[in-house]
């Protein structure tokens, strides 16, 4: 059964905003898919800083590129996961199709170093399918 999670980039900003829980636990075995639609946009605030869940960059090319946080590194405006409570993160964009190995509580970010002038949501759509168990 899908689940669908409205991740808004201000308040689930990496930086500024906490993550969006979603509720859903994970755990080895499980295959979770998440699909934002491609026309579904949000933004990083002014001018032509809007993007879909792949990011800024696939977008708008130019100053817009990867954004660092510690080792990961991912687009501006991306939709990214964890499920660690941020300790790593994994790239979702547009669609993920993932095979999970650690247990752990799905949640979303939108990637961005500043949450102050982020704009609008994406509609995050959840499956998990059950897969055998160790």
């Amino acid at each position: 059964m899908p689940h669908d999670f409205k991740v808004q980039a201000n308040a689930n900003s990496l930086t500024g905003g906490t993550p969006l829980s979603t509720g859903i636990k994970l755990k080895p075995g499980n295959l979770v898919v998440v699909t934002a639609s491609p026309s579904d946009t949000w933004s990083a605030g002014r001018d032509n800083r809007t993007g879909n869940a792949n990011g800024l960059g696939n977008t708008l090319g130019g100053s817009f590129g990867y954004y660092s946080n510690g080792a990961q590194s991912f687009l501006y405006g991306s939709l990214v996961g964890t499920l660690d409570d941020g300790k790593t993160y994994f790239g979702v964009g547009t669609y993920l199709a993932m095979t999970i190995l650690t247990d752990g509580e799905l949640k979303f970010v939108y990637w961005d170093l500043n949450n102050a002038d982020n704009k609008d949501f994406v509609t995050a759509t959840v499956q998990v399918y059950n897969g055998p168990n160790p």
